[in-house]
């Protein structure tokens, strides 16, 4: 439960309980009027033996009859009584001949006001839930609504692959290792990097890097992989994406990898502009299989992972 909802729901109990004291005010004050004395039957039949009263109004209930009147003696003291059914005749006719003044009805007025506000009770206690209810719902589709904005996580793979010749500088993630081959690329054929680049660019849906640094523009010639991957992260900002992870695997038999590891995930956390935390790499052979496997070619699949900011 967000607070937002959290706030309506006390909002509206907060409502329940001033409306809810001001119909029992209301009715207190009603009662109040009407039961200032509540003299037993003996009290109330000595009174009138005495001519203390001065009027009574009989209202008829379910099991007995109520009584509420004025007393002539204390000037305009009230009272209210309950008396069974069976001694009304004889009262009415007692009440008479001491020229009290009787008048019968069916429903208390008094009573009104009780009524309103055990329904009111009833009413705002069942419209509550009702609205709590849908408070509940509206929140939990506003939440299905937001959540693939709240949670646009996406994914992106990225695959390259160099043939290696002898004589060439060997760079991989953006690190020259001492080998006696390297790759053959317009650039300077950093696999790493290039997967790299590519995972992140399929990612955004911004096309791949050979529609970015295309092999056929001089430019690029002999070019340091690291600017293409600072170019992606520049248009990585400009779509609000933040790179979340990098996974990668390079294959080649030889040399290697796993002591350059630390500088790799440094130099390309560098031109990602991310902590080093970000990028995890892996090193696999190809167990003598294929041009891989009799080292001629070098290779790196990627998974990177953004959010949207």
């Amino acid at each position: 439960m967000n607070s937002s909802l959290l706030k309506k729901i006390i909002l509206i109990w907060i409502a329940i309980v001033f409306f809810g004291s001001m119909m029992w005010r209301l009715a207190s004050t009603n009662g109040n009027q009407t039961r200032e004395f509540e003299p037993s039957y003996s009290e109330f039949i000595a009174k009138v033996d005495a001519g203390d009263v001065k009027e009574v109004t009989l209202y008829f209930s379910t099991n007995s009859y109520e009584l509420q009147g004025e007393y002539a003696r204390p000037a305009n003291g009230k009272f209210h009584l309950a008396v069974p059914k069976e001694v009304v005749p004889g009262l009415l006719g007692q009440l008479r001949e001491k020229n009290v003044a009787v008048k019968v009805k069916e429903i208390r007025s008094g009573n009104w006001a009780l009524i309103l506000l055990n329904a009111s009770l009833l009413i705002l206690v069942v419209g509550f839930c009702l609205l709590l209810i849908w408070l509940i719902r509206a929140n939990r589709r506003r939440g299905a609504v937001a959540a693939p904005t709240a949670a646009a996580v996406r994914t992106g793979i990225g695959y390259d692959l160099h043939r290696l010749e002898e004589g060439r500088p060997l760079i991989v993630g953006g690190i020259e290792l001492p080998f006696d081959k390297g790759p053959v690329g317009h650039s300077d054929g950093d696999v790493l990097a290039h997967a790299v680049c590519d995972a992140l660019l399929g990612a955004a849906g911004l096309g791949d890097i050979g529609t970015h640094f295309p092999d056929t523009d001089p430019k690029w010639k002999g070019a340091n992989s690291m600017v293409f991957l600072e170019h992606a992260k520049k248009l990585l900002d400009e779509k609000q994406f933040a790179i979340e992870h990098v996974d990668a695997v390079v294959i080649t038999e030889k040399p290697k990898l796993g002591p350059h590891f630390p500088k790799m995930r440094e130099a390309l956390a560098k031109a990602l502009g991310v902590g080093v935390e970000k990028i995890h790499l892996k090193a696999k052979t190809n167990e003598g299989v294929d041009a891989i496997g009799r080292g001629e070619a070098i290779a790196a699949h990627v998974v990177a992972t953004l959010s949207s900011r």
